[in-house]
């Protein structure tokens, strides 16, 4: 039995490397891919999105959907492209895909989930822009999800944007507060847990000296950590996204906590931040479970061995050609 899976993302690194992670694993069928405006872009996350499933051997008919530009309320979106690069996957670079670009992506995530109630998991590691407009626009589809899993927020940790907020929900704090708020059978896999999920630079140049596509993968990692280093930070790539979807895989990696959880949309300090109730102070069921701690070493094992796995012989997805890499310092 496999799961299946829609994947709303912003490639973005941690993008790049959940996508490796969620079609290197069998226990996974993804459905569809759905860019994002986030960490860049929404054309230029449109186009990596793209780019990456050609440099994962993904199916040539298999398309990928362009959703939202700016955020729910409107207004401009700013994108994280310091910590990703200016094209959004550091010093990789990947050429243009000829893979077909369908728009309207909430659309076409309605008919996936309603045409299979209960069983589709969707999973969202970017701005939750689209999946606001899909509970708008498509209402029935919020008890049809059979569980949506969020990488975004920070719980009892402090912000990565601002000392409150996490980059995910200050993005688009108004689309974050409706899907908590209407939202159904929600994880939710915070900063909290995934500043525990660290690729280290040994790990990461492992990776880039594989064959294609682990190599790429091992790359922007690389890239990664050297930003890290070049902030003052700890060297090492922090795996927001990928940890997501391993939850995906492998719920149990994951400590989980019930609470009571809002988005804070008018406070001059705390746009963007989770208020959450896990003491049962507001009287208000539960509304999300949310990661309180995580087996990081099993995470980790399990990531190097998807991505050192990744076009071996045998696996159901050929091997591209390798493409051009930048090199970085």
């Amino acid at each position: 039995m496999t799961l299946p899976v829609i994947i709303s993302c912003d490639p973005g690194i941690d993008d790049a490397v959940a996508l490796a992670l969620a079609f290197g694993s069998p226990e996974l069928k993804v459905l569809a891919v759905a860019a994002t405006a986030g960490n860049v872009s929404l054309g230029r996350a449109t186009a990596n999105a793209a780019a990456l499933l050609d440099l994962l051997g993904v199916a040539a008919d298999f398309p990928v959907y362009s959703g939202a530009a700016a955020p729910l309320a409107g207004g401009e979106r700013i994108a994280d492209e310091p910590v990703h690069g200016v094209g959004g996957l550091g010093g990789v670079l990947l050429p243009d895909s000829t893979r077909s670009i369908e728009t309207d992506a909430v659309a076409h995530m309605a008919g996936l989930i309603l045409d299979r109630p209960g069983e589709v998991t969707l999973l969202a590691l970017g701005p939750l822009t689209d999946v606001g407009h899909l509970f708008n626009r498509f209402p029935d589809t919020i008890a049809a999800i059979g569980q949506l899993v969020i990488m975004g927020g920070a719980v009892f940790s402090q912000g990565n944007v601002t000392l409150s907020a996490e980059f995910n929900f200050y993005a688009d704090p108004e689309a974050a507060a409706l899907v908590l708020e209407r939202g159904q059978r929600i994880r939710l896999v915070p900063l909290d847990v995934t500043r525990k999920a660290v690729v280290d630079r040994p790990t990461a140049t492992m990776l880039a000296g594989l064959p294609s596509p682990a190599g790429e993968i091992g790359a922007m990692l690389v890239d990664m950590c050297n930003t890290m280093v070049a902030r003052g930070r700890p060297d090492g790539a922090v795996m927001h996204d990928p940890l997501a979807a391993a939850a995906v895989i492998e719920q149990s990696l994951i400590t989980w906590q019930a609470a009571t959880a809002t988005v804070e949309l008018h406070g001059a300090l705390t746009r963007g931040a989770v208020v959450a109730d896990v003491r049962g102070v507001s009287g208000r069921e539960p509304n999300i479970r949310y990661g309180r701690d995580v087996a990081a070493a099993n995470f980790l094992t399990m990531l190097t061995e998807r991505l050192k796995g990744l076009g071996l012989p045998g696996t159901a997805r050929p091997r591209p050609a390798r493409p051009e890499r930048e090199t970085t310092p």
